[in-house]
């Protein structure tokens, strides 16, 4: 799913299959076998190393050849494969329909788009907190200034009558501030429901929209994907699959009145392999985990 997202956020809206598979090539092969990413073409940019260096530079169409290429500094002209080229793109009817597969939906079959690319109208769904089907809407590329822009001023023409749901494939952390209280921007990632799988958890949107509504326990509570916890009072918002599952062992240990778990063992179940070896590099630049997160000795726990 970071792989897909990822793909939804690049500039042009497409990306090529080979750099998908350098990147993550299982991933890469289940999307396209899902057809959650579809063949659309080329995109002509290869990296010629030449003299060491690798320089991206276009790669030509050659009528006489009947081939694709670029010629190196000293004039040779270097094939490059059809396959190296080919592109593919997001099928955003079918991921936005598995995304809200656990939601009563009303509205058209294919998204409506808003701003062609950048915004789309999904329908409505059922949530509860709400008292009436509540408007969704998907945007990417939210952290760029200009696109930003664009969003603002559409939400200003069109403003919700009640509450609006905006999903994004914009990592949470990245999303700019609105004013407006009625347009709700959740990133994607926040909420879905188990790691690599699309489908959003209605119990994880619902909180995040209607978030006076949840139960909590004090002093210290958290949403059903840990996307969200309660700390006496404050909310703190965690995004990404490794970081949501290191909280969620965490807290299941917690609950269960056994809670010291060795950093090690929590960080590879959380799936963060041998390059991350602390809490610290596992939550980036934030400290706030550290307001109810404790290590010592190889070893950490809740305390709250």
């Amino acid at each position: 799913m970071d792989l897909l997202l990822q793909a939804m956020e690049t500039r042009v809206g497409k990306v090529q299959v080979a750099t998908l598979r350098q990147v993550a090539p299982r991933a890469a092969d289940k999307l396209l076998e899902a057809r959650l990413l579809v063949a659309t073409g080329r995109i002509p940019v290869v990296a010629a190393m030449d003299g060491y260096e690798d320089e991206a530079i276009p790669a030509e169409w050659c009528p006489e050849r009947g081939q694709y290429g670029y010629r190196d500094s000293v004039g040779r002209w270097i094939t490059v494969e059809a396959g190296e080229i080919a592109a593919c793109a997001v099928d955003y009817p079918l991921v936005l329909a598995k995304m809200l597969v656990a939601f009563e939906r009303a509205g058209p079959s294919r998204p409506n788009p808003l701003i062609d690319g950048f915004f789309w109208d999904v329908g409505t769904i059922r949530l509860t907190g709400a008292k009436s089907p509540v408007p969704v809407w998907f945007a990417r590329r939210l952290a760029d200034p200009a696109v930003w822009t664009r969003l603002d001023a559409l939400l200003e023409r069109r403003p919700p009558e009640e509450v609006r749901v905006i999903l994004t494939s914009t990592p949470g952390d990245r999303i700019p501030t609105t004013v407006s209280k009625r347009n709700v921007i959740v990133g994607v990632a926040d909420v879905l429901g188990a790691p690599g799988r699309l489908a959003i958890s209605p119990h994880a949107l619902g909180a995040r929209v209607f978030p006076g509504q949840v139960q909590r326990r004090f002093p210290i509570d958290h949403s059903e994907e840990c996307g969200l916890v309660w700390h006496r009072g404050e909310t703190l918002t965690f995004g990404g699959d490794k970081q949501r599952r290191l909280l969620q062992i965490l807290f299941a240990a917690y609950w269960s009145k056994s809670p010291v778990v060795r950093i090690a063992a929590g960080l590879e179940e959380a799936g963060y392999g041998g390059q991350v070896n602390t809490l610290k590099k596992a939550f980036g630049r934030r400290n706030d985990w550290q307001r109810f997160i404790r290590f010592d000795d190889g070893n950490c726990w809740i305390d709250p």
